[in-house]
């Protein structure tokens, strides 16, 4: 209850930012249940009928390796074109056009899906609607965390992660109603429900708001201004003009730092760039492929829960994931997090592993079932939501768009390595490890958790401009969590504090010189000399 009176007293909740987040979540509610729209009804027997074939053996329909592979594969190459298309309009554009354009890609992919006859038709519908789930995949934790204050940040981005679970989760209870129903009807109506998100969204496009952060980045301060007035409100002592030049000030401190791409593995930004590929390789080596595209499928397989039931409790236990996560991890941090959650996420893969390793009886089945449902409460815990936000905490000011852009490139890539070899690892006629997949999720589980323990920072409470500040003084990242910097005024120290306390900002004195170098201490206003 604590942590709650505290967010009443933060300037994140003033409306209009909440509206935005709303609209924006919206946006990512319908990338959640499109993505589950297809890993769902593709186990539908009238969905196997429209787009798979008859094998004469079992006197049923089903799907070749072969095609169930690129039916759930081919989409991460179209994710990582939409990231790159996202890339381009947010870094030229800016991320309020962006967020919009996006909205038309998945319209487009949903029409060719419903109106789908064929297995190439059903594959271009999704890999165009995979290219929407790529763009926001790209955008939203970074567009999020650049218009929220530190103290909630971890929150705020965490809110993503649950919206596109809950996507998930309805979609689940969707499909579960209309699988009963005759025909392609049963796997057309949810595709129907998949108009509302982007429809939501175009009719309340207008309360998105632009980044202040990249409209400074792109001289445009008066804007910044505008945008930091409406997010914040006007509390009394709250100055967005001195904020919006405490933005342009970290930015330009950075002169030499042109914002190329070979300027990723320069300086600090080298280690930089490695956290946030990490983070993006084990968001998906961990298995949340195994268990969101192919959970149906898997459940199926042992003949011993209705899947689509499975489908409704597992969505039902990882939604609870990101609501846990919003309430603890701008208190307890994001280290504590990600170590303990993952352990116990990686301690189910381990376990399905180990009950799949001889012959799968009823028991053991049951047992294999109870170890996957829970699976994703843990994982978002832990892969999915520190992954999250760690990568779009830890990017150079000048190199968000390309750090964000490598890092979902490394982790699409990632993705197809799990998504189009799991048909070949799990069925009897090639590699026939069944449930022993767990043993291979759980042992990049096992490197996730060592490499966090050692390498992930606590970046809780940080303005970006401060956590910019403590890379390039090289803090050992096992330090991060106690530094203080050596100078309260510095452009970091203070845009942090304007952010905790926007209506303090008169008390918080004036910008020290030594903070800045004197080529920019001239672009401060009179008020703020020293």
């Amino acid at each position: 209850m604590a942590q709650l009176k505290d967010l009443a007293k933060l300037r994140s909740l003033h409306w209009r930012l909440l509206v935005a987040l709303f609209v924006i979540n919206v946006s990512v509610f319908s990338f959640g249940f499109d993505n589950s729209v297809y890993s769902t009804t593709q186990a539908m027997d009238s969905f196997q009928k429209q787009f798979g074939s008859y094998n004469h053996k079992t006197h049923k329909y089903s799907y070749s390796a072969r095609n169930l592979a690129l039916l759930n594969s081919l989409g991460l190459p179209a994710k990582v074109v939409g990231a790159f298309v996202g890339y381009l309009v947010a870094e030229k554009l800016g991320r309020r056009i962006s967020y919009i354009a996006m909205q038309f890609v998945v319209i487009t992919g949903i029409s060719v899906s419903f109106t789908a006859k064929t297995y190439g038709q059903i594959l271009a519908g999704r890999m165009i609607v995979q290219c929407m789930v790529g763009w926001d995949n790209f955008l939203a934790p970074m567009y999020i965390a650049e218009i929220v204050p530190p103290q909630v940040r971890g929150a705020m981005v965490v809110t993503y992660v649950f919206s596109h679970v809950f996507g998930s989760l309805i979609c689940s209870l969707i499909a579960n109603t209309t699988k009963t129903y005759p025909g392609n009807a049963s796997w057309q109506d949810p595709l129907i429900a998949c108009y509302a998100f982007p429809a939501f969204t175009l009719v309340f496009c207008w309360l998105i708001p632009e980044s202040p952060r990249w409209l400074v980045r792109r001289g445009k301060k008066a804007a910044a201004v505008k945008w930091l007035t409406t997010l914040n409100g006007t509390p009394e002592g709250y100055d967005p003009e001195r904020e919006a030049t405490l933005l342009q000030a970290a930015i330009e401190r950075d002169n030499e730092l042109h914002g190329r791409w070979i300027d990723l593995v320069r300086g600090s930004n080298t280690r930089r760039t490695m956290i946030a590929i990490l983070t993006g390789a084990f968001n998906q080596l961990t298995g949340q492929s195994f268990v969101s595209q192919y959970g149906t499928l898997f459940v199926k397989s042992f003949n011993r829960l209705d899947p689509f039931v499975y489908t409704v409790i597992s969505n039902s236990i990882a939604v609870a994931g990101p609501i846990v996560v919003f309430s603890c991890v701008d208190r307890v941090g994001r280290r504590p997090i990600y170590l303990v959650a993952g352990t116990l996420m990686t301690a189910l893969l381990l376990t399905i592993g180990g009950l799949g390793s001889t012959h799968v009886n009823g028991t053991r089945a049951d047992g294999i079932i109870g170890c996957a449902a829970p699976y994703g409460f843990f994982y978002i815990m832990s892969f999915g939501s520190i992954s999250a936000v760690t990568g779009a905490e830890v990017p150079h000011m000048r190199l968000r768009d390309k750090t964000s852009f490598v890092t979902y490139f490394v982790r699409f890539v990632c993705d197809f390595l799990v998504t189009y070899t799991y048909p070949y690892l799990f069925q009897k006629q090639h590699a026939d490890l069944g449930a022993q997949v767990g043993f291979i999720y759980g042992a990049f589980g096992v490197l996730g958790i060592v490499w966090g323990y050692f390498c992930l920072p606590e970046l809780t409470g940080r303005s970006l401009e401060e956590i910019n500040e403590m890379f390039e003084e090289r803090v050992p990242l096992r330090k991060f969590k106690s530094w203080v910097s050596s100078n309260p005024q510095s452009i970091g120290a203070m845009v942090t504090e304007m952010e905790r306390h926007p209506e303090h900002a008169q008390d918080m004195g004036v910008l020290d010189s030594k903070a800045i170098e004197p080529q920019h201490v001239e672009m401060l206003s009179d008020k703020d000399r020293v």
